[in-house]
């Protein structure tokens, strides 16, 4: 009670202010990599559709779409339907903002996903379909790209879509002054309706003591998972605010780097997956609000397989040190079997896990050096390849083609690419590849036999150490009403919130 009784600010600023821990790295969706700069991006630019909290595609843009064919999909757009500039978006909008992101002079880090696109037909102002070279079947999820005018799609509008987007979503750009305040509006155009907001303020505050307290003080109204649970419990007992929790999507693991070195043996990182013990971190660090995860897929997805996982077994990580030629030098507590470098960033509930992921591996023998950076340099680091170790979060886990995207071998982070290759540990296993290759092809029921067979074998090579799928965590003030969050993360319920004191 003491922290927070009398610090409300009297007069709070008007709309709404979210939080963010990290700004986006571009609001032009095509380009964007990082989950800020997705979510932001689908409020002022749409796609043709999105997904529930099942996973499950549902239209946006469209009023409807449907198979016509193996290779052919068709979208019928929503009747009436207009950017933020005024102009009327249609199915020529629809085929250059595809066409813009498998051309490769734009150089989107996206544009591979799309090479089974062969060509977007518009047949009409609000009919466009989809011909692909081959039965293809994520397509639907890559169909979510935002949609943005024809003008703004070539090589020539990146600038202009980047900084002053212009989209059909339910809020219009107004201002980004630097990083750290971004500014949206209501869009009356939006085919949902007119948002029941005056004005949403992104604030990007990287500190998490200080966004506890700004949320405290009242001068913000929503922080969605960028609060550590531990604080939770503090947040509840405050009368103007309300915590809201979904079970959620999001994948957090330790990444390991498979290049070079004794994480090169399957045999290391087996052992390393044996010294760590998920359920303390899970009980006590995220205070319940997590599953123990097994795969990058959740437990309720419908691709999910059980696998035997590695299970915490400091018996067995010692048995596979020793056979991969690291055996403890002079007996438990003495010198360290092996020494890594662990990355992190400066979040401080990311660093406390780090520290007992430390305190844990250090058990077995093997020492850990913390590195907590700036999150835009950690990720550069992660991104690029320069790492042993590191933990980071999917912020939602939807299309299980996710798989292939982070383990694929063709997905390898390089300059060939852009460096936006998601197989950032660098994993190559034929086998799989083809596993995940067919699975892009095969009807649902296939898919469902195929990526289990993909989710047996990561649980044999290890390129990742699952750790768990967190909770959907929102804090809300009493000053924004029907905000229900997404499991997948999604600011997207921002669209049918209320601010008190306007009309619903």
């Amino acid at each position: 009670m003491m922290l927070y009784a009398g610090c409300r600010e009297k007069a709070p600023p008007a709309g709404i202010t979210v939080l963010l821990e990290a700004p986006p790295d571009t609001l032009d969706d095509r380009f964007a990599l990082t989950a800020h700069g997705q979510r932001l991006a689908q409020l002022i630019s749409p796609g043709l559709l999105t997904f529930d909290d099942a996973s499950a595609p549902v239209p946006q843009l469209a009023e409807s779409f449907h198979d016509v064919s193996p290779t052919v999909v068709e979208f019928i757009l929503r009747p009436g339907l207009t950017f933020h500039d005024g102009t009327a978006l249609t199915a020529e909008d629809v085929k250059a903002t595809y066409d813009s992101l498998r051309d490769p002079k734009l150089g989107s880090p996206k544009r591979e996903r799309y090479e089974p696109l062969e060509r977007v037909e518009v047949v009409d102002a609000r009919t466009v379909r989809f011909h692909l070279k081959r039965p293809y079947a994520p397509l639907l999820a890559e169909l979510s790209a935002a949609i943005l005018p024809s003008e703004r799609a070539g090589p020539e509008g990146i600038e202009a879509q980047a900084t002053h987007p212009v989209g059909a979503g339910p809020f219009r750009f107004e201002s980004w002054p630097d990083e750290e305040h971004l500014t949206l509006v209501p869009f009356p155009g939006w085919h949902g309706g007119t948002p029941a907001l005056s004005r949403l303020t992104f604030r990007v505050v990287r500190d998490e003591t200080t966004r506890v307290l700004e949320l405290l003080k009242g001068r913000a109204d929503l922080v969605v998972n960028a609060v550590s649970p531990a604080v939770l419990p503090t947040l509840r007992e405050a009368p103007h605010l309300r915590v809201v929790t979904k079970p959620g999507t999001g994948f957090t693991y330790v990444g390991l780097n498979l290049r070079e070195g004794p994480l090169a043996d399957v045999r290391v990182r087996q052992a390393l997956c044996h010294l760590i013990d998920v359920r303390p971190l899970v009980e006590h660090k995220l205070h319940g609000l997590a599953e123990p995860a097994s795969s990058m897929l959740p437990r309720e997805h419908w691709a999910f397989t059980a696998t035997p996982a590695c299970g915490y077994s400091p018996e067995e990580a010692a048995r596979l040190l020793d056979a991969a030629g690291y055996p403890d030098p002079d007996g438990p507590g003495g010198q360290p079997r092996l020494t890594f470098t662990f990355k992190t960033s400066t979040d401080r509930f990311r660093r406390a896990v780090a520290l007992v992921l430390k305190e844990q591996l250090a058990q077995g023998g093997v020492a850990i050096e913390v590195r907590a950076l700036e999150f835009g340099t950690f990720f550069e680091d992660v991104r690029k390849g320069r790492f042993e170790l590191f933990t980071l979060k999917w912020a939602a886990v939807m299309e299980p083609d996710l798989l292939r995207g982070a383990f694929h071998s063709g997905n390898i982070p390089g300059p060939e690419n852009h460096w936006g290759g998601f197989n950032r540990g660098a994993l190559k296993d034929p086998a799989l590849d083809r596993v995940l290759d067919a699975a892009t092809q095969a009807p649902r029921e296939e898919r469902r036999a195929l990526y289990a067979r993909a989710q047996e074998e990561l649980d044999a090579q290890l390129p990742v150490i699952p750790l768990w799928h967190e909770a959907s965590v929102a804090v809300v003030s009493s000053r924004l009403a029907d905000f229900v969050p997404s499991a997948h993360g999604l600011l997207t319920p921002l669209a049918k919130a209320r601010e008190i004191g306007r009309a619903p």
